[in-house]
Parts: C-alpha cells; sequence; structure tokens
C-alpha cells in the first residue's frame, strides 16, 4: 500500500494553489475540471509522491479550515536545504512559529500555511 494523497480544506481554491506553489515550493501534481463542475487540484513537495488534495470546505465544515490537526503538526515535510525553504518563506511573508532548531534527528522548523495550519520542515542529517 501506498498513499496517494490527503484532503487539505482551504477557503478559496485558487489562492491556496498559489499559495502552496510559491510560498511552500510545490509542483501543482493535478489541476482539472470536471464535467460536474467540480475542480481537483493536488499539490504536492514532489511530482512523483502523495500530494494533498485542495478543497473548499463542504456547508457547516467551514470552521475546520485550518484547524484539521487541532494546534498538532498537521504535516511533516523533509527537506534537502532547509537555508532555501526558510528564505522562500521569508520572501512570501509565510509565519514561523518554531525554529529553526537543531533536534537528533536533523534541522526543524514550523511553519503556518495561509489557512493556519502547522508545518515542520525537517532537514534530516
Amino acid at each position: 500500500m501506498q498513499l496517494n494523497r490527503t484532503t487539505l480544506l482551504v477557503d478559496h481554491l485558487e489562492t491556496a494553489k498559489r499559495f502552496y506553489l510559491t510560498a511552500f515550493g510545490f509542483q501543482c501534481l493535478l489541476d482539472e475540471q470536471q464535467a460536474s463542475g467540480k475542480r481537483l487540484i493536488v499539490v504536492g513537495p514532489s511530482i512523483d509522491g502523495p500530494g494533498f488534495l485542495l478543497s473548499e470546505p463542504k456547508p457547516g465544515d467551514e470552521g475546520l479550515v485550518g484547524t484539521q490537526s487541532g494546534q498538532r503538526v498537521w504535516a511533516f515535510i523533509d527537506t534537502a536545504d532547509l537555508s532555501i525553504d526558510l528564505a522562500r518563506f521569508r520572501a512570501s511573508a509565510v509565519e514561523l512559529v518554531d525554529g529553526p532548531r537543531e533536534e537528533s534527528f536533523g534541522t526543524c522548523l514550523l511553519v503556518k500555511d495561509l489557512s493556519g495550519n502547522i508545518w515542520e520542515w525537517v532537514q534530516r542529517r
């Protein structure tokens, strides 16, 4: 088995797509308009890995945007060069929550996305 994708609730599809591609440096894995009028947008850190299906909330789920994991880290991203990511975050005004800091496994940094979800970026040793 392999994880294919997971849903990430966002307020606005196009704004979220632009944020994840620009601020996080993700790839667009899929952007397809369905006959039903639904738009499928999947973004992810690499073209050959699992992605995040950007979805606007259904009625009643609006309060879940940005709080899908409570106050815990929503997702963990391994990176080859955290200094490049940090420069991109600063250029895009991404909110830094903690770090960068050294841990036994490597250097890590916590950031918030445009909705308030916390992501941990790790450059492993």
